[in-house]
C-alpha cells in the first residue's frame, strides 16, 4: 500500500474530456533482437520481486497444474538482505497494508505462506468522519462506521514469507525449478523474435525467450514500457506520510477499529496494530508533508497533531497546525514553545473529549466509555524514524495483455491509500491470472494466446478494478473540496449512509473484498 513511487522517464499529459492521459515513456525497441548473449527458451518470466511479482511465484509453484512449467522470476534487488535488515529492526516497519480476509485465506491456504501471525492485526470495522466541517458544536462528528473485516500486515512480513516458501520448495528433490530466483539482476532491454516471442535481456548476461512475460514491476514497469498502452490517470499533488504511532493505553483487543478522518487537508487515517501499537498515513501537500518527514524532531508533536485531526472541530485543528509549522520555520527552534503548544493541544483534546462525552450520553457509566467506542485511542508518540512520504496518484492502464505479455498489480493501476486496496487489487490480479492459465493448460492451450488466455484475465480484472479506482478517485477530490455548501451535502451524506444498514452493509462487503 505504501511503497515510495519513484518518477522514472517523461510522463506526456494531454488533455482528454477533463482528465488527463499519462501515457509511458518508451525505451527503443527492435523487432529482433541484435544481442550475442546466449538465448534460453522459457515457459513464464516474471519480471519483479516486490509482494506481487514473489506471490505469483508463490502461487505458480503451489498450482499443480503449472508447477511443472519452466519459469524464473527477475528482482534488481538483494531479497536476503532486505529481509535481514527486516528481521533486525525490533519493531514494526513503517510499510504496512490491508489484506482483506479472501487475499488472507489465498495467502494462508491455497499458497500455504509462512506468514508471522504475531505481527499480522486483525480490526472488525473502520469508522469515517467528515473532519472538514467547520461546525463548532460538540456533538457527533458526521460519520459512517462499516463493519469491515480486515488484517494490518508489513509487506516485508508479506515478503519474507514468500521468500522462504521459494526458497524451501526450491531445495526440495521434486523441484523443477530450483534456481527460479534471480537476484540482484536488471532488465536491460526487451525486444521481439521473429517468430514474435519477447527477448529479455538481463544483467547477467542471458537473454530469455519467454511464452509469457509478465510485468510485476510496479509504476515504472519495463514490461510496460514496452507494451506501450496509453494509460488514465493524474498527480494529486500529496503525499501519504506514513509512521508508527505508540498510544496511551492499548487499544481494546476484542473490538478493535480502523479511524479515517477526511481533512480540507487530506484524509488521516489510524489503523490498529497490536497492544499500544497503531500506524498512520496521512495525505497532503507537499509542504506538510516534507515538514512532518523531514523537519520535525518531536514525535508528540506529530501525535498531538493527529489526536486534534481526529477530536477537535476544524478551525481549532488548522489553528494548531498553523501554529506549529509556523515555529518550525525559523533555523533554530525553540523547543521551549513548542512544549508549551503540545500542552495546550493536549489539553484541549482532553476539554474536548470530556465535553463530547457529556454532550451524547446520559449518564456517568456511558460517559466513561464514549470517546473509547466513538473515537480512535489517543496516540502518546509517533517513532519519527519511521515517518516517510510518497508521492500519490491515480493511474489506470487501458489495457494490461498483449500476446505473450501481461501485467498485474502497480504495473497497470495505482490508486489512493485512502481505501487501503493497493495489493488486494494486486493479489486479486494474481488469482485472475493463475485461474486462467490452468484452464489453458487444462485445454492445451498455449499460455501465451492474449485472445484466448489473456485478455479473459484483463476483461474480468479491469471492471473491478476501475470500480474501486474511480470510487476511490471520487472521494478523495469530493471532501478535497473546500466549500462550505460542498461540507454540508457531505455531511446529510454521511449521516444518511450510517442510518442505511443495508447500504451500510454493502460497503462493509466491497471494503473486505467479499462477493
Amino acid at each position: 500500500m505504501l511503497s515510495l513511487i519513484k518518477r522514472a522517464g517523461t510522463i506526456n499529459t494531454i488533455s482528454h474530456n477533463s482528465s488527463k492521459k499519462l501515457l509511458c515513456s518508451l525505451y527503443s525497441y527492435s523487432t529482433t533482437t541484435t544481442s550475442t548473449s546466449k538465448i534460453e527458451p522459457l515457459d513464464i518470466l516474471i519480471v519483479g520481486g516486490g509482494p506481487a511479482g514473489l506471490s505469483l511465484l508463490s502461487s505458480l509453484i503451489s498450482s499443480d497444474k503449472l508447477n511443472n512449467l519452466n519459469y524464473k522470476l527477475v528482482e534488481s534487488n538483494n531479497l536476503e538482505n532486505q529481509i535481514q535488515k527486516y528481521d533486525d529492526l525490533g519493531r514494526y516497519d513503517n510499510r504496512i497494508i490491508s489484506i482483506t480476509p479472501k487475499n488472507l485465506d489465498y495467502l494462508t491456504t491455497k499458497i500455504n505462506l509462512p506468514l508471522n501471525f504475531d505481527k499480522i492485526t486483525k480490526f472488525n470495522g473502520i469508522t469515517i468522519f467528515n473532519g472538514s466541517d467547520s461546525s463548532t458544536m460538540s456533538e457527533h462528528k458526521p460519520r459512517v462506521d462499516l463493519d469491515t473485516e480486515s488484517y494490518m500486515c508489513e509487506i516485508q512480513n508479506l515478503v519474507k514469507a514468500n521468500y522462504s516458501f521459494i526458497k524451501e520448495k526450491n531445495a526440495s528433490a521434486e523441484s523443477k525449478n530450483p534456481n527460479c530466483l534471480l537476484q540482484e539482476t536488471k532488465v536491460l532491454n526487451i525486444s521481439k523474435s521473429q517468430d514474435n516471442y519477447p527477448l529479455v535481456t538481463l544483467s547477467n548476461g542471458v537473454t530469455y525467450k519467454p511464452k509469457l512475460l509478465i510485468g510485476c514491476d510496479g509504476f515504472n514497469s519495463s514490461v510496460k514500457k514496452y507494451m506501450n498502452y496509453s494509460s488514465i490517470g493524474w498527480n494529486y499533488d500529496s503525499f501519504g506520510v506514513v509512521g508508527n504511532l505508540k498510544l496511551k493505553y492499548p487499544s481494546l483487543g476484542s473490538n478493535l477499529r480502523g479511524w479515517q478522518t477526511f481533512l480540507t487537508t487530506g484524509p488521516l487515517a489510524h489503523l490498529p496494530l497490536e497492544g499500544d501499537r497503531a500506524t498512520m498515513v496521512w495525505s497532503c501537500d507537499n509542504a506538510m508533508s516534507e515538514f512532518f518527514a523531514k523537519k520535525l524532531t518531536n514525535g508528540e508533536v506529530l501525535a498531538s497533531l493527529i489526536n486534534c485531526a481526529f477530536v477537535l472541530n476544524r478551525l481549532d485543528y488548522e489553528y494548531y497546525l498553523k501554529k506549529i509549522m509556523k515555529l518550525y520555520s525559523t533555523d533554530i527552534v525553540n523547543e521551549e514553545d513548542v512544549n508549551k503548544l503540545v500542552e495546550e493541544m493536549n489539553t484541549r483534546v482532553e476539554q474536548e473529549s470530556e465535553t463530547l462525552s457529556k454532550v451524547n450520553t446520559d449518564n456517568s457509566q456511558d460517559e466513561m466509555l464514549y470517546m473509547d467506542e466513538y473515537y480512535p485511542p489517543i496516540v502518546e508518540s509517533v517513532d519519527l524514524t519511521t515517518v516517510g512520504r510518497f508521492p500519490l496518484k491515480m493511474f489506470h492502464l487501458d489495457n494490461y495483455s498483449k500476446d505473450r505479455m501481461v501485467l498485474i498489480g502497480d504495473a497497470c493501476h495505482n490508486t489512493h491509500p485512502l481505501a487501503g486496496q493497493g495489493l488486494n487489487m494486486g493479489l486479486e490480479d494474481i488469482k485472475e491470472l493463475i485461474k486462467q492459465l490452468e484452464k489453458a493448460m487444462d485445454l492445451g492451450i498455449d499460455i501465451g494466446n492474449n485472445e484466448l488466455v489473456l485478455k479473459k484475465y484483463f476483461e474480468n480484472r479491469y471492471p473491478e478494478n476501475s470500480v474501486m479506482l474511480m470510487g476511490t478517485d471520487f472521494l478523495f477530490k469530493l471532501f478535497a473540496i473546500d466549500e462550505p455548501v460542498v461540507h454540508k451535502i457531505t455531511n446529510i451524506g454521511m449521516n444518511f449512509v450510517n442510518s442505511m444498514d443495508t447500504l451500510k452493509k454493502w460497503m462493509s462487503f466491497r471494503v473486505s473484498g467479499k462477493n
